[in-house]
């Protein structure tokens, strides 16, 4: 009998002392939900918080810049919390590296089924600790503005960057310097979203710009200018049809979570274009490095974005919002290599509460973080009227007629031809399914589908996952809309085209050719999917047959390589 009482009070000191150890928990923000109708506060658009400037614009402002000020040993600082993601490959709220797990990795799991939903408990643990500085700081304000600021700060969300509507990259975000009104009137700080300033010497096993310059960069130029807005500008548009197409295909052609969640996931998905934006916006700095990009602030803005698109996504196929089958990991800093993933594993690092991790199953829902966006009212709507309202909205986003610009009243470029949808009213739209072992190329690539010079469809893949087979969907430019052949011809003519011209390019960090005969595994087929456009804005396009093609394997005839 003693022998089971002494095994009882161990167990029992051993969960106090794992309770008492990890004190940090993922609840979200819960100030500014309407008690009698839930609804919630909204995570709104960078742009338009900017274009506002009112109260929320500058306590984001100053809460975040506040933030990163926070002395980097602490757990809640900006530096462990975005240390989480990749580097210092460091245990964060007592969660350690296990026995089988990679020890130079952090604890995202990247073409992974849980790709979308370990990034929800993650962002909501930066908003709740972000509102929560900024809640200090509006306590500051003087009566005469307390008011608004204390409303504004109970309101207050993470902003998310919509790349796929407009692709540049926020012009208030390369300027080294910005003005707010703080509790003492207008004030100048150092801009907390033009880059992170490391308060410590990165260590130089970190390599890359981050050991000389210190702080993270974006399209750094020959004079130390960590920010060169114009060079990311430049490199953005040019992608910005190809995001806002694989956007689009992911929402019309994917009906499962298990195919929308992830690269290698086979089907049109959102990491995708993830990725894309990753290995883009950068020019090989700090957001195209996978260990290292959640210390450059824009990450948190590009995957509040990608959350929002999984919740939109969800929004409209809400009988399916979440994976079923099994899947096998990677690996990550606290998950073995060749762990089974079910939609129970534990999202680590994450608490529900001191003794339990948050899971995809728990995470579904974004009511349980108490945000949501400006597509998704579904608190005073029935599924089937969010889901249509949702539709509608991401016709007119991101369909081939889409009017909507959330940049038109603002200061900032207005469209580019290059952003026009590759899907056009005929009768077919073309995707190629690409297929490759990754071990054969060096990381971080681009895999470009080149016909005549120009490019028409992209994939990125970043440094993690390093090793395995993958097979996804890529949105590929019809050709008549990208004039590369007559307008007019028809639809046959055009997959011939596509089929007898396609090539294709590999980019290893963005500059260096990959010869294409050195990666024996890859292979592209290229498929023309049947197309008729809706005739309501609440419907997506009808899909059809589906023709596949094979495509040989060829260079660009024009490129050289050394």
């Amino acid at each position: 009998m003693w022998r089971t009482w002494l095994r009882y009070l161990t167990v029992a000191v051993e969960l106090w002392w794992v309770a008492k150890a990890a004190n940090i928990t993922v609840t979200g923000v819960s100030t500014g939900i309407d008690s009698k109708t839930h609804q919630r506060p909204t995570r709104r658009d960078i742009r338009e918080l900017f274009a506002e400037s009112g109260p929320q614009w500058d306590l984001y402002i100053l809460a975040l810049s506040a933030f990163q000020a926070v002395d980097e040993a602490d757990d809640l600082s900006y530096f462990q919390i975005t240390g989480i993601h990749g580097r210092p490959f460091e245990a964060w709220n007592d969660v350690e590296n296990v026995p089988g797990a990679p020890e130079e990795m952090g604890y995202c799991p990247h073409g992974e089924l849980i790709f979308g939903t370990w990034h929800r408990p993650y962002l909501a643990l930066f908003e709740q600790v972000l509102v929560s500085h900024a809640v200090n700081i509006s306590n500051q304000y003087p009566p005469s503005h307390a008011p608004a600021y204390k409303g504004a700060a109970q309101t207050l969300r993470l902003p998310f960057w919509d790349w796929a509507t407009d692709p540049t990259v926020p012009s208030f975000t390369g300027d080294a310097n910005i003005t707010v009104n703080g509790p003492t009137g207008p004030t100048t700080i150092r801009n907390p979203l033009y880059s992170y300033r490391f308060q410590n010497p990165v260590p130089s096993s970190w390599g890359g710009q981050l050991s000389t310059y210190q702080e993270t960069s974006r399209c750094m130029g020959t004079d130390g200018l960590v920010n060169n807005m114009t060079k990311s500008n430049v490199d953005m548009i040019a992608v910005g049809s190809n995001l806002k197409l694989s956007v689009y295909d992911a929402f019309i052609r994917s009906t499962r979570f298990e195919d929308v969640a992830c690269t290698d996931c086979g089907g049109p998905n959102f990491e995708d274009p993830h990725s894309m934006v990753h290995t883009t916006v950068g020019c090989g700095g700090t957001m195209a490095d996978i260990v290292l990009s959640a210390f450059d602030p824009l990450f948190m803005l590009h995957h509040c974005n990608v959350d929002r698109l999984f919740a939109m996504w969800q929004a409209i196929n809400y009988k399916d919002t979440m994976f079923e089958r099994t899947s096998t990991s990677y690996g990550q800093f606290g998950t073995p290599g060749g762990s089974k993933i079910t939609r129970d594993s534990p999202l680590k690092p994450f608490r529900a509460d001191p003794l339990t991790f948050h899971t995809s199953n728990l995470v579904t829902n974004i009511s349980t973080f108490g945000y949501t966006y400006p597509e998704i009212d579904d608190w005073d709507a029935s599924p089937d009227q969010t889901r249509a309202f949702v539709i509608t909205q991401v016709n007119m986003l991101y369909g081939p007629n889409s009017t909507y610009d959330r940049t038109k009243s603002f200061p900032y470029p207005q469209k580019h031809s290059s952003e026009a949808s590759g899907l056009v009213d005929t009768e077919q739209y073309y995707v190629a399914q690409v297929q490759l072992d990754r071990s054969e190329i060096p990381l971080p690539a681009v895999v470009g589908l080149v016909i005549n010079g120009t490019t028409v469809g992209t994939l990125a893949l970043l440094a993690m996952p390093s090793y395995g087979n993958m097979s996804t969907s890529v949105t590929i430019q019809d050709p008549r809309l990208a004039g590369l052949v007559d307008a007019n011809i028809d639809s046959k003519a055009a997959t011939s085209v596509l089929q007898q011209g396609l090539a294709v390019e590999i980019k290893h960090n963005g500059e260096a050719l990959v010869p294409v005969n050195t990666v024996p595994s890859l292979k592209v087929e290229l498929q023309a999917i049947e197309y008729t456009p809706n005739t309501e804005k609440s419907q997506f396009p009808r899909l059809g047959n589906v023709t596949r093609l094979p495509i040989a394997i060829r260079p660009v005839a024009s490129r050289s390589y050394s």
